[in-house]
């Protein structure tokens, strides 16, 4: 082997380490988003609309003009008014279970779990599934591996999450059983579509009054898993369980979520939009 040819070897290898390296770094980035370094430990992908309005500025902790909304998924979400008057929720990433006392914001999975969930995210969009509009997904690296991270997505308005709902008999999406009507039927269309949420539980189905009846969407998907097809039923009876589970942690005593309630709830799954 002459010296040109070990030039080409060492070559091939010099991208195939690059392609990796990129990989593992931004992970599948969608069409129409582009990504954004700012040479401060910051990387981003942002829809390409909305490039040069997002960007690591909006995490920071002292950021004017900031409002909090209470709904959706786990914790407080930072509310930013956008240029053309959308509002941009800002949600940052925190450990739940046994890592929270630990670790809390800070994350070292790679490729980053905000652009998984942005990736996740579209692909459920462009499958017809409901859910939301993601703006922009962002790191912030300070020491190798760890990392805190963001997910800024375009405010679902008048929309309040299945567990705000259920206290509040579904007031704002025509009652109870419209409400659990509205989650059900996004559940069924999650799975019909072959997605499994691994994190499935009351706070992250979002339900609003639309047209005589009640949409459902769901969110909080960086943990998904995309399947090809219709999700295989014993996944999707698992992924019910998990939403019994969180349902009976929430609101252990079923004030509720009644037993009756769920009942529905599962006729509702089950029977389809005729049910």
């Amino acid at each position: 082997m002459d010296k040109r040819e070990v030039a080409e070897i060492r070559r091939g290898f010099g991208a195939l380490e690059g392609m990796l390296t990129e990989k593992l770094f931004w992970g599948l980035v969608p069409e129409g988003f582009s990504k954004i370094t700012d040479g401060h430990g910051n990387q981003w992908v942002v829809r390409q609309d909305r490039v040069g309005e997002i960007n690591g500025s909006i995490c920071r902790d002292n950021l004017a003009g900031v409002e909090e909304r209470q709904y959706q998924g786990r914790g407080a979400l930072r509310a930013i008014r956008l240029r053309d008057g959308e509002t941009a929720l800002v949600r940052s990433y925190r450990h739940g279970g046994l890592l929270r006392g630990f670790t809390r914001e800070w994350f070292f999975t790679w490729p980053p779990r905000p652009f998984r969930e942005l990736a996740i995210t579209e692909e459920l969009r462009r499958r017809g599934l409901r859910t939301v509009e993601v703006y922009a997904a962002g790191v912030h690296r300070i020491a190798w591996p760890f990392y805190r991270g963001w997910l800024v997505t375009r405010e679902l308005r008048e929309a309040s999450d299945l567990w705000a709902a259920l206290q509040n008999d579904g007031v704002k999406c025509g009652g109870l059983r419209a409400a659990l009507k509205g989650a059900a039927d996004a559940v069924r269309a999650m799975h019909r579509a072959g997605v499994y949420h691994a994190d499935l539980n009351l706070k992250n189905i979002l339900i609003r009054a639309a047209d005589g009846g009640v949409e459902g969407y769901v969110i909080d998907l960086d943990k998904a898993r995309l399947f090809s097809g219709k999700l295989p039923l014993e996944l999707a009876n698992k992924n019910l369980h998990r939403l019994l589970r969180s349902a009976r942690k929430l609101d252990p005593e079923r004030r509720y979520l009644t037993a009756g309630s769920w009942d529905e709830f599962l006729n509702f799954y089950h029977g389809g939009s005729d049910a």
